[in-house]
């Protein structure tokens, strides 16, 4: 092997990385195709007349968590039975054979169902299904009650096998991806408070979008904590509450945004010349630990480490408004100023507590994998 080039002994460890890189992809890749199959199985063994429907919703219910496909399921079983129901009375009330008729018999069973879908994602499907029963041409030979029960049974048999592979083809529960996304959320804080620490008089464009990534994450970070909440309720996870979690990084993000302008609108001169030093050291002491977090988080174990160096840092910011008072300093400021700089040592104490609330949070997530959670 020592005749071969770097390029070529690399290769295997390049190519196991790539791998481990697009593994819940492929996973999820692999879900939907079992689930596609066996649907089609199924109905074709069961006979139903439109098995692709069947096929459809399977690929559709089956998400990348087993509380997204719930939700999923529910959403679209729920649609579907609406949809076929309310359509076929439509259609049984009102005679269509095209023209003004069948004009008529759509408008009275979409405008009513399209209002409900914008009122709730969970009836998106439902003026679809209506749609078909109504203008399908399978419908009108077999019926609209015969027909809409087809819709039902074949959108039941994909959100059955949708959610039964789900739960048995490597199921992967959201609380994992919910502890994940925190941590990433949390070292996208960490930079921000990194960010902060260096007092730039210009933000870099990589530091402007970081604004922008936490809300990304932060939404990413909500949508999984419901499908986690939704596992819980269904007795499918013994996993933590995902909401304290939840709460407490919307909290950090919180005390970030106020920090920020807070130092936007201070007197510059008095933060880099008075303050500066003890500023930089609490609010790097401050992003090494929600770091530290954050690392936990994604890894899925219990924090190390406490909150003295932070809690040090941020005495050694208040000393530092002590000294300038005593050296008279604060006199020269105008009331808004001095409050500015006392309202920085404020936050980094709220700051301080919202972290070691997330210590506790990521204590409490900490080991999901071995209690079968991962």
């Amino acid at each position: 092997m020592a005749f071969l080039p770097d390029s070529l002994r690399r290769a295997p460890t390049n190519l196991r990385r790539a791998f481990d890189r697009q593994r819940p992809r492929l996973t999820q890749a692999v879900r939907m195709t079992v689930a596609s199959l066996a649907t089609f199985a199924l109905a074709e063994a069961l006979g139903l007349p439109q098995g692709y429907w069947a096929v459809i919703t399977a690929l559709i219910v089956t998400q990348s968590s087993v509380g997204g496909s719930l939700k999923a399921a529910f959403d679209r079983f729920l649609g579907s039975v609406i949809g076929a129901c309310y359509g076929g009375a439509v259609a049984f009330a009102i005679p269509h054979h095209g023209g003004a008729s069948t004009f008529a018999a759509l408008f009275v069973a979409v405008a009513p169902l399209t209002f409900a879908a914008t009122v709730s994602a969970g009836f998106r499907i439902a003026p679809i299904t209506a749609i078909i029963v109504l203008l399908s041409t399978t419908g009108s030979t077999l019926g609209p009650l015969a027909f809409a029960l087809d819709r039902i049974f074949e959108i039941g048999l994909g959100c059955v096998v949708g959610l039964g592979v789900s739960l048995l083809v490597a199921p992967a529960r959201a609380a994992r991806a919910v502890t994940g996304q925190a941590g990433r959320l949390a070292g996208l804080l960490a930079d921000q408070l990194a960010a902060l620490a260096r007092l730039d008089a210009e933000e870099t464009p990589e530091v402007k979008a970081l604004p922008p990534a936490v809300r990304r994450a932060l939404a990413r970070l909500e949508t999984l904590a419901g499908e986690a909440a939704r596992e819980r309720r269904s007795r499918l996870s013994a996993a933590p509450d995902p909401d304290p979690l939840l709460r407490t990084l919307m909290r950090l993000r919180h005390d970030l945004v106020l920090l920020r302008r807070a130092i936007a609108e201070a007197d510059a001169d008095v933060l880099r010349i008075h303050l500066a030093e003890a500023w930089g050291e609490a609010a790097r002491a401050a992003a090494e630990r929600l770091r530290g977090l954050a690392d936990a988080l994604a890894a899925g174990s219990r924090p190390a480490g406490d909150d003295t160096t932070l809690s040090a840092a941020i005495a050694g910011y208040r000393d530092a408004i002590d000294g300038m008072r005593r050296r008279q300093v604060t006199r020269t400021l105008s009331t808004d100023a001095v409050g500015r700089i006392f309202w920085l040592a404020f936050s980094l104490e709220q700051l301080r507590r919202n972290l070691d609330d997330l210590a506790e949070r990521a204590t409490d997530f900490s080991g999901l994998q071995a209690r079968g959670e991962g």
